[in-house]
């Protein structure tokens, strides 16, 4: 087993296509047909489904496929610490996720990669978009549903969300009553969850009021100026607060994505610091 084979198969896992796998590699399809039937030929089963849209990961390909992104990622780690040049890794994400998410992924990541320097842009959806598919950005990390034509992604989990009050607010009853805190970012995900649930439950139009920061709005709520919708994670540990479990406010999504012309292993290790943090079990 050899380590181009396993790149090779790795391509084809993401893109789901022989010849889509061969254009981004720049070889023959017949060329990248014949290293995958080596492979299943030394593993001794068969790691794609054909078909005619192209292809799909049998039950032993999806094993495989954890494993290669393991030994890739090791082999590309060993690579870059005999590297004299210093490599810069430039993330977009959101002010929200850059704030109370990365930092301690960060830290993570340079401790397993010291000699790598990291770049992170907050932007808005629209910024992150573009700047991904310009090449202005090897990955972003976002709390979109937005589809990325130009990117690939292969990091996609729940951002549990909770209501966050006054402290002088002691029941759901007592919600409505407090103006609303939100981005004033019309992309914002929280905001149209909020603005939504809001309007689904009341007939009156909120209050609104618009803030910039993350520290702006909790600041705000603590001092009893209103309500807001933040991610589970940010509201754990702050004083004068009080959080309340929405039904109908569950969740939202945080996703990763990397530039179509990028190797996924070269962002394995930053996906498993984010999937640890979460607890994320799926591969």
């Amino acid at each position: 087993m050899e380590s181009l084979e396993l790149r090779i198969f790795r391509e084809v896992a993401y893109t789901k296509s022989i010849s889509k796998t061969a254009e981004n590699m720049g070889y023959v399809q017949s060329n990248i047909t014949a290293h995958i039937k080596k492979l299943e030929g030394e593993l001794n089963t068969t790691l794609f489904i054909r078909h005619s849209k192209g292809v799909t990961l049998t039950k032993d390909g999806e094993k495989l496929l954890y494993q290669a992104e393991k030994i890739i990622s090791l082999l590309d780690k060993t690579l870059q610490s005999f590297q004299n040049n210093p490599k810069t890794l430039k993330i977009g994400t959101t002010q929200t996720i850059a704030g109370y998410l990365l930092p301690k992924c960060i830290i993570e990541y340079q401790k397993q990669f010291p000699n790598v320097s990291l770049s992170v842009s907050t932007l808005n959806q629209d910024e992150l978009d573009q700047s991904l598919s310009n090449g202005l950005l090897d990955c972003i990390i976002t709390n979109s549903t937005h589809n990325i034509t130009q990117g690939r992604r292969i990091l996609e989990f729940q951002d549990n969300l909770m209501l966050a009050t006054p402290c002088s607010c002691n029941s759901i009853n007592d919600i409505f009553t407090y103006p609303i805190i939100i981005n004033n970012i019309k992309s914002c995900p929280y905001r149209k969850a909020l603005l939504d649930w809001w309007n689904l439950h009341q007939s009156k139009s909120p209050m609104i009021i618009e803030l910039d920061t993350v520290e702006a709005i909790l600041n705000t709520v603590a001092m009893g100026g209103g309500i807001s919708l933040l991610p589970k994670y940010i509201l754990a540990d702050k004083q004068n607060i009080n959080s309340f479990y929405i039904e109908d406010l569950q969740y939202t999504s945080i996703h990763m994505w990397i530039a179509m012309n990028k190797l996924p292993s070269e962002y394995f290790a930053l996906k498993d610091i984010l999937k640890k943090q979460f607890k994320i079990d799926n591969n």
